[in-house]
């Protein structure tokens, strides 16, 4: 069966020698092969997260009730450990019931270099063995709080199909189209009302030295990444927050943690205390300009902060 693929790039796709040509050459050499059905090119930038809404419209037309697939993700410039779907296979028989299906570790380079496109699983292996490479270990249980479950990454999960269709039923184009879309996905899937089975990968069972499998090698450097300023910055500018690109990058760490609290319905509140310690407590600047900007983009994300004693009141009400 060929791998379907949507696909996305600016300029012109039938010839010359920018990105979108030669995407389409490449595409055309696969599909002589056999290996790859290429659907119709989007013209301009898409999110990662805009395709995977493409394809699941197209599997969609293909899935039965009665009989779920499993979905689990990867980037291309990552690297699988070679048990992965077996490992996967592994917690699916033992756990049939599951909907979502979540290992506990994965592995990325931490402080040291990203790997040259020609590294393979053999090459990570030998990295961790020598201690050069970062794992990744989620918790056991969900803990409860501010994040509640939203620890690891989304490709830690496999999921049913229908995990992975409600995602983009429930959300609109503007959330799908979010820099942060996966760090919601995740959340969701964590959250699932349905079965949810987190596991440790085996040991290998031939006692090699390797022990637990490292799973999927996450080629991303530890390391900050926010965009410019914008003039959204501007308006926390003040004697605390001087420099819009400063702002910036606090704007977008508070974004990303609450970009994937806010709630499809109703509202979503949180304590004053998890907003303190857990929210403004995540800012390396703790000042009360901070403290007014995570307030504001509380409100911005439909997010309500309740002190302890509204809290209180609301129990009473309750």
């Amino acid at each position: 069966v060929p791998l379907l693929a949507s696909w996305s790039a600016e300029g012109d796709a039938l010839g010359g020698g920018g990105v979108a040509a030669r995407a389409r050459a490449v595409f055309q050499e696969f599909e002589s092969l056999g290996v790859v059905k290429a659907m119709p090119r989007l013209r301009g930038r898409r999110s990662q997260f805009q395709h995977y809404a493409r394809l699941r419209e197209t599997m969609g037309r293909h899935v039965r009730p009665d009989k779920q697939p499993m979905v689990f993700f990867t980037d291309d410039d990552d690297i699988w450990h070679p048990r992965r779907a077996e490992e996967y296979m592994a917690a699916a028989a033992h756990h049939p019931e599951a909907e979502v299906l979540a290992s506990r570790m994965h592995i990325s380079p931490g402080l040291a270099p990203r790997l040259p496109p020609s590294a393979s699983a053999s090459d990570v292996t030998a990295l961790r063995a020598a201690g050069q490479l970062r794992a990744s270990l989620c918790a056991e249980r969900p803990e409860a709080g501010l994040f509640g479950t939203a620890t690891g990454e989304y490709f830690d999960m496999a999921i049913a199909f229908r995990v992975f269709d409600d995602f983009f039923r429930m959300h609109n184009e503007a959330v799908i189209a979010n820099c942060f879309a996966d760090i919601r996905f995740r959340t969701f899937m964590l959250k699932w009302p349905g079965p949810v089975h987190r596991f440790m990968p085996r040991s290998s069972a031939d006692g090699n030295s390797e022990g637990v499998p490292w799973m999927y090698f996450y080629d991303r450097p530890t390391e900050p990444y926010t965009t410019p300023s914008t003039d959204e910055d501007l308006r926390y500018v003040c004697e605390f927050l001087p420099d819009p690109e400063r702002i910036a990058g606090l704007r977008q760490t508070l974004d990303c943690v609450l970009f994937q609290l806010a709630p499809t319905q109703g509202p979503f509140r949180i304590s004053g205390r998890d907003f303190a310690e857990k929210l403004v407590g995540l800012l390396v600047d703790q000042n009360p300009a901070t403290v007014a900007m995570a307030l504001d983009r509380c409100r911005i994300h439909g997010v309500e902060v309740v002190l302890e004693e509204e809290a209180t009141e609301l129990e009473a009400a309750a």
